[in-house]
């Protein structure tokens, strides 16, 4: 290349650079156009409520709100708050909400029958692991399907413009769906194992159930499907050690072919949070219409590399987060091995990369690497 095209090359950098917000070149790549250099979206609100809590928030930081630090770190918040939506219950299905001590109960007294979840707060009561799901017998499938039947959604543009001035300049709204069909067998109604005996004796009351939850799920898509919104992401969580590359295709891909043709004629992007080891399920992704794949995770964490990632996405579709949460604990990865793994991932996905955690920044983790990224990344032109 002669000396003069690198100098015009430069310019055109230079201008693109001059006019493209965050939220811009999010956009670009979702729309498969150029970008001067990739977003940098790192997820840090368990990091950021954790040591809140804990009073161990760096001195910086305290008494900043999210938006801010954000703002701070030279970083774009990916906010999956959702307050937007609300949810309503008719036919008669009533709510009730315990709290033990530890011990949280969730009841549902439906005019067929009553359902009961029961959780335990866990980590410092920042979070909470089920520990009884709804469904424990044949008999509560019914139960469940008459309280599907009877969820009402409603999109409130006010909450969401609020939403959208709290976050401002710092980031950009972006949705997460409940589970697909299956993932919410596995991991939100009935478990892994209770899931699979009744795969194998009950299979047409399974998949009568799955068919339930996606009817159930046709009006939140409608109303998601005519907002703002522009980002949404189906938050599976897939693990291929529990949802087999068989079931995968047999009861996932299907629908998320439908769900995905239905959002892109509305002018959504979509992706999937997988977050799960998923080297056996890498080669059937393009088959399911997602634009990207969120929260990938990379060796030592999970069981694929970025050379893996490439081959199978190719270069299709989008690549987000990537750098695995483990190199933002000072004591297992050094500087050295930090920045190289940075700028590989940056130049080996050139305008299909949004980079983030995967998943998210972890409470021990080094706030100073989120702010070494933020330099890299402004360092790299594509």
């Amino acid at each position: 290349m002669t000396k003069n095209l690198r100098g015009v090359f430069y310019l055109i950098s230079v201008m693109i650079s001059l006019n493209l917000t965050e939220r811009d070149r999010i956009l670009r790549i979702f729309e498969g156009r150029e970008v001067d250099r990739v977003p940098w979206m790192p997820r840090i609100d368990h990091w950021y409520n954790f040591n809140r809590t804990m009073g161990s928030l760096p001195k910086e930081f305290r008494g900043l709100s999210l938006p801010q630090i954000y703002f701070k770190l030279n970083a774009y918040w990916r906010c999956y708050r959702h307050p937007y939506i609300k949810v309503h219950y008719e036919g008669d299905v009533e709510i009730e909400h315990l709290e033990y001590g530890d011990l949280l109960i969730t009841r549902y007294k439906t005019p067929i029958g009553v359902l009961e979840e029961r959780r335990k707060k866990v980590w410092h009561k920042l979070s909470s692991r089920i520990i009884k799901y709804l469904v424990s017998e044949p008999g509560d499938i019914k139960v469940l399907e008459y309280i599907l039947e009877n969820i009402r959604y409603e999109f409130s543009l006010k909450e969401y413009r609020e939403l959208e001035k709290y976050v401002r300049v710092s980031g950009m709204l972006w949705y997460y769906f409940p589970r697909t069909p299956l993932q919410r067998l596995l991991i939100n109604y009935m478990g892994v194992k209770r899931t699979f005996i009744y795969l194998y004796k009950y299979r047409d009351k399974m998949e009568g159930l799955m068919e339930s939850i996606a009817k159930s799920d046709d009006r939140l898509y409608e109303i998601v499907a005519s907002s703002p919104l522009k980002i949404l992401n189906f938050g599976d969580n897939i693990d291929a050690r529990i949802t087999s590359p068989k079931l995968f295709k047999k009861y996932c891909i299907p629908y998320y072919q439908e769900r995905v043709d239905y959002l892109h004629k509305r002018n959504k992007f979509i992706h999937c949070h997988v977050d799960g080891y998923a080297k056996p399920l890498l080669h059937l992704f393009k088959e399911t219409g997602w634009d990207g794949v969120e929260a990938l995770t990379i060796q030592p964490v999970g069981d694929i590399t970025l050379r893996d990632i490439k081959k199978s996405l190719g270069d299709e579709m989008i690549l987000i987060d990537g750098i695995p949460y483990i190199y933002f604990i000072s004591s297992s990865t050094g500087l050295e091995k930090f920045r190289d793994f940075v700028k590989e991932i940056i130049h080996l996905f050139p305008n299909k990369l949004i980079l983030g955690i995967s998943d998210e920044l972890p409470p021990p983790g080094d706030i100073n690497r989120v702010k070494l990224v933020s330099n890299i990344v402004k360092r790299e032109n594509l």
